[in-house]
């Protein structure tokens, strides 16, 4: 009896449903149709939004790496600009490097990312003359001294120009100051930012 009265109810519930609106699946199909549409139409418009927010991030990220770049560019720039006036390379005056100093301190590490630059070199600009590296036993019949190199995989550079000077011998065998100066540039190094 009760295995009965089960079954009846289940037979009921399924007719019930069978006439409930909500159960009942479009016969039509123009309905279908419809739905299709409307479905593809809500798919194409989040693709579209979806490719107008990347495009956004990546016009994002570029204006970034551009803008990062040029505050690089203004720190080496910056820093270049003072070192002439600096202890280490100052000749006493301004914009003036003394080149003594220099060959002391191309053997020198202990100014190894010391400055905020990669790269660090003085060049003679005039008289204008071969690009020969200093050294000790080359000095001052050169044109190049690197200060400070670290390897990187690209670089760019600033410039300022400078005055190079260096003691010279008097006749009488003392030194006078300041002997000698040429026009030279201080060149600084920077590593721009890359999108990876």
């Amino acid at each position: 009896m009760a295995m009965r009265n089960k079954a009846n109810k289940r037979s009921q519930l399924k007719i019930q449903a069978g006439k409930n609106q909500r159960f009942l699946v479009p016969q039509s199909s123009k309905s279908q149709l419809k739905i299709q549409e409307m479905a593809f139409m809500l798919m194409a418009v989040v693709i579209l939004f979806i490719l107008a927010g990347l495009f956004f991030l990546v016009i994002k990220s570029q204006e970034m790496y551009k803008e990062a770049n040029l505050r690089a560019k203004e720190k080496a720039l910056s820093t270049v600009s003072r070192l002439a006036e600096t202890a280490e390379f100052s000749c006493g005056k301004p914009s003036c490097v003394d080149t003594d100093k220099l060959i002391v301190m191309n053997s020198r590490t202990a100014y190894s990312g010391f400055w905020p630059v990669v790269s660090l070199e003085v060049i003679k600009i005039f008289p204008k003359q071969e690009l020969v590296e200093c050294t000790k036993e080359n000095y001052p019949d050169c044109s190049l001294f690197k200060i400070y190199e670290k390897k990187t995989a690209n670089k760019e550079t600033v410039s300022t120009f400078v005055a190079l000077c260096r003691k010279e011998k008097t006749e009488t065998g003392g030194w006078y100051e300041p002997g000698k100066c040429e026009l030279g540039k201080m060149v600084a190094g920077f590593e721009p930012k890359q999108p990876k």
